[in-house]
């Protein structure tokens, strides 16, 4: 099987501009189907199902970055703003199959919500308002730094392995409270009884990585209208095990989710939310 990177150099050299927070999500949503199929069209070579087919990926002046004029860079102008995780198997870019300059990308073990972050959202919602038409929190299955908070939830006696490390500390103080809500909403949806069940340590990470990142949106949402920007802020999850972004969990076998979800408003649409993502989980 081969892939196949093919350039045109009589490719448009001026992008066509994103118009609106919908067709933002869209490009990307459709980046995503785009990687997906890529990711299962190898799957199939693996196992001798299209021994003999290959893969074309077209690329141009303006999706390589290069600039238009020698010494001239090209002016900074991305359409989606995404806070994501530092994992290296969740490449931003190369999961919804975008170009340069298209994304304006903040990464953090866990996606979490610091000052620095915050730092670098805020420069890009105030300066990068022309070509900016949304906000993602990005978050992805098996996150280590989710993972590392559940384990301190439920076992606070190995909290000091990571006490004397403030920053450490950091990154997990601020997932715990996702945690301590989403065992809390584990207990109201399937019963007390769940947190003796032998999979509940899997139920409680699976659940939180996605409340994660939902309460990371809402709190995210309140800092870029702070801003005086009629932005929505949205989330997703990337699926690491089946290379696709959905808002919900998804089984690689039922229906699949929307890509992106807006972010909750009040305490009734977290409520709703958490029962909907642990539905899909025990289904």
């Amino acid at each position: 099987m081969d892939i196949i990177y093919r350039f045109d150099p009589h490719a448009p050299l001026v992008a066509n501009p994103v118009k609106s927070a919908d067709e933002a999500l869209k490009k990307l949503a459709a980046g995503n189907e785009r990687f997906n199929a890529r990711v299962c069209h190898i799957q199939d070579a693996a196992q001798l199902q299209n021994k003999h087919s290959e893969i074309i990926v077209p690329v141009t002046s303006l999706s390589l970055g290069i600039p238009f004029i020698s010494g001239v860079a090209p002016a900074h102008s991305p359409f989606a703003l995404i806070l994501g995780c530092s994992d290296a198997r969740a490449p931003l870019e190369t999961i919804m199959d975008c170009a340069s300059n298209e994304m304006f990308v903040v990464r953090v073990a866990g996606n979490v919500l610091g000052l620095e972050c915050l730092g670098s959202i805020d420069y890009a919602v105030c300066n990068l308002k022309e070509s900016l038409r949304t906000v993602v929190v990005m978050g992805h299955t098996g996150c280590g730094a989710v993972s590392a908070a559940v384990d301190i939830y439920l076992t606070p006696s190995d909290f000091p392995g990571i006490a004397f490390s403030h920053a450490l500390r950091s990154l997990v103080d601020r997932i715990l409270l996702t945690v301590r809500g989403s065992d809390r909403a584990l207990k109201r949806v399937l019963g007390e009884k769940i947190s003796r069940a032998s999979k509940y340590k899997q139920l409680l990470v699976e659940t939180s990585v996605y409340m994660n990142a939902v309460v990371t949106s809402h709190d995210l949402q309140r800092e870029v209208t702070s801003l005086s920007s009629e932005m929505e802020v949205v989330y997703s999850i990337y699926d690491v095990a089946h290379a696709r972004i959905t808002a919900l969990p998804y089984d690689g076998k039922n229906s699949i989710p929307p890509a992106f979800a807006a972010a909750p408003k009040d305490a009734s649409e977290f409520e709703k939310i958490a029962t909907d993502i642990i539905q899909r989980l025990v289904d």
